[in-house]
């Protein structure tokens, strides 16, 4: 994508929102670097299977944008002898709600996971609130999509009942924590601190 295309995709006009959990003295803006639909993303991870040792397995990341918001699915897979198979439970299920930022000329991807399966986070003594960390990763534009976290997503075009799914949820899902689905509804944890978004500056 154009970079000066992008950059007059910037949402100017709008006033500075507080991302939840972020410091309300930051400059972040929400943004909408990239054109609204679907993307997938390989995200590599390792496996946790013993029969299958040659096979090399994924998050297949579902990214679905509209209006500078986001959901994103990520589902396990592998793919042995150039067949992909869609594991039941090794990987684990994570799906995220977020939205795009930008800061001083620069694009950002804020998420937070809201709802899970065979995915463990920390529920020790010091763990926060799973579900309310606010995660912020910069953003790199190419010609064949954009990165978040080491991951290339790319647009791609999914089933009707796919689609109706990811905007079903995004609909849904408030963007920032409402406490009314915790992680782990059996013990209370505090809402996570804020992020330190001096590291933005760097």
């Amino acid at each position: 994508m154009n970079p000066i295309r992008v950059l007059s995709l910037l949402l100017l006009s709008v006033a500075l929102t507080p991302v939840a959990h972020l410091r309300s003295s930051t400059t972040l803006t929400p943004a909408s670097p990239v054109s609204d639909g679907v993307y997938v993303g390989l995200e590599p991870m390792p496996s946790d299977n013993p029969h299958e040792p040659d096979a090399l397995w994924y998050h297949e990341n579902a990214l679905l944008v509209k209006n500078g918001n986001f959901v994103l699915d990520e589902v396990p897979i592998s793919i042995q002898n150039g067949e992909r198979t869609q594991s039941a439970s090794d990987g684990g299920f994570i799906t995220y709600r977020g939205r795009f930022l930008a800061k001083n000329g620069r694009f950002y991807a804020s998420r937070r996971p809201f709802m899970s399966d065979y995915a463990f986070f920390d529920i020790g003594p010091t763990a926060c609130e799973a579900y309310s960390k606010v995660e912020i990763y910069p953003i790199k534009l190419t010609e064949q999509g954009f990165w978040i976290n080491g991951v290339l997503y790319k647009p791609t075009t999914v089933e009707a009942r796919r689609l109706k799914e990811l905007e079903t949820t995004l609909k849904s899902e408030p963007l920032e924590y409402d406490g009314k689905h915790p992680y782990y509804p059996k013990k209370h944890f505090p809402n996570c601190k804020p992020n330190d978004l001096s590291v933005l500056d760097d």
